[in-house]
């Protein structure tokens, strides 16, 4: 929570909403607690939060937002984590035809490696592009949610998986997603890094071989 405020505040100093921005989570327990209530109220953020304020009246989920809540968790749970996986999984995939001691390899081994692995791919992906167009769609999202009165928003899949569309983009894989077409179709997403270059050669050298 100190984080949150923290960078949001610095992210707005000097800005028209400087003092009025709002903050957001979806339904972590931890955060609806009556104890982590007490301290936004502290720092002055028990009002400026994103909650429900008149649904679910009489339940547990009064004054609060209900479950987890992906599609309004722009630029992570929505579509970053999604970006961050298909970086690592690819950069791991062409980085394996290099020798085990390659400092360009992205080991996926121990958990040490799989730690610097992520924090290598995270420094690449999800890129800003990507971040900013995610959150620009949270004023679609709230809108279908307001027409929807804060229920549940019918033929509408808002976390996207875009890796359940069709490569060639013709339309709804069903009923389940090939992990051959979910590669293909995350991997277009993936920035180039140079410690791909000489793998992606190699392999272009090897399919010309085999012609």
């Amino acid at each position: 929570m100190a984080h949150v405020i923290d960078e949001s505040t610095r992210a707005f100093e000097g800005t028209a909403h400087a003092n009025t921005f709002f903050i957001f989570h979806d339904g972590l327990s931890a955060w609806w607690e009556s104890e982590a209530q007490a301290y936004l109220a502290s720092r002055g953020f028990a009002n400026r939060q994103i909650r429900n304020t008149t649904a679910n009246k009489g339940t547990r989920y009064e004054r609060k937002i209900v479950g987890d809540s992906p599609e309004m968790c722009r630029a992570l749970d929505s579509h970053g984590f999604a970006d961050l996986k298909a970086g690592l999984v690819t950069y791991a995939s062409f980085t394996s035809l290099y020798s085990a001691d390659d400092p360009r390899r992205f080991h996926l081994g121990t958990p040490p490696q799989l730690l610097a692995s992520i924090q290598r791919t995270w420094r690449v992906t999800p890129t800003s592009k990507r971040i900013v167009e995610d959150i620009e769609l949270l004023p679609e999202v709230l809108n279908k949610i307001i027409e929807s009165n804060g229920c549940v928003v019918q033929d509408e899949e808002f976390r996207g998986l875009r890796s359940g569309r069709r490569a060639e983009g013709s339309g709804q894989l069903t009923p389940k997603v090939r992990k051959h077409q979910r590669a293909l179709q995350m991997s277009s997403t993936v920035p180039h890094i140079d410690e791909i270059a000489e793998a992606k050669e190699m392999i272009r050298a090897g399919l010309q071989g085999q012609a």
